[in-house]
Order: structure tokens, then sequence, then C-alpha cells
């Protein structure tokens, strides 16, 4: 039984942490889209950084939640 649930665990994880992501992937993207609408082409170095860091983030939580 607690092989299942941690199977089970695992899975809703994966599912979720993948939403997650990707709205935060969606909210950027759109941010940057009307950044450089209003900035022009200096935004986006700036969506640039918040899609590397929003990369790291979520690998170092997704390492941080398979070491548990």
């Amino acid at each position: 039984m607690r092989i299942a649930r941690s199977a089970i665990s695992e899975v809703v994880g994966l599912f979720v942490a993948d939403w997650v992501q990707s709205v935060v992937i969606v909210a950027i993207l759109a941010a940057g889209w009307f950044a450089v609408n209003r900035l022009g082409a200096a935004a986006l170095a700036g969506l640039v950084l918040l899609l590397a860091g929003q990369m790291v983030w979520f690998a170092r939580a997704e390492a941080r939640r398979a070491a548990r």
C-alpha cells in the first residue's frame, strides 16, 4: 500500500508541477508581449532573464521535491 501511495504522489506531483510551470511560462510570455509593445526590443532582455529564472526556479524546486 505504501508503494502505491508513493507512486500516486509522484504522478500527481508531476502533473501539478507541469501545469503550474506552464501557467508561469504563459504569464511571462504575455507580460513580455506587452512589455515589448511598450518598451521596444530592449524588453527582450528582461523576458529572457525571466524565462531563464523560471527554469532555474522550477528545476531547483523539482530537485528539492525529489530529494524528500
